[in-house]
């Protein structure tokens, strides 16, 4: 009984980290479509609206991914590789956001 539980939890998981591909997604094309004009709160500095919007965006996919990747199993799959690798690639993006806005502020 126990092995079929895990078994089903396996599949949940599984399940659960194709939802977070589509989240994953979801924030890269609306990182795409801000990247130039990032909406940011009315009476925030320019600079600091930028970082914020990005250091938001980081936080939405970085939480689920530090959880999924304590699951080795799930890790261990050819799928899991390819949404880790669009992960790197979010977020390497976004940390470079913010590190230009950041450099732009500083001159």
């Amino acid at each position: 009984q126990r092995e079929t539980l895990r078994q089903d939890l396996e599949s949940k998981y599984l399940v659960i980290f194709q939802n977070y591909a589509r989240d994953l997604e979801a924030v890269q094309k609306l990182y795409e479509k801000h990247k130039y004009e990032p909406p940011i709160p009315r009476n925030a500095p320019p600079v600091a609206g930028n970082i914020m919007w990005a250091r938001q965006l980081l936080r939405r996919i970085e939480a689920p991914m530090q959880r999924f990747a304590q699951n080795k199993a799930l890790m261990a799959t050819k799928e899991s590789k390819k949404i880790v690798k669009t992960y790197n690639k979010v977020a390497k993006a976004l940390i470079e956001f913010e590190t230009l806005w950041h450099q732009a502020w500083l001159r």
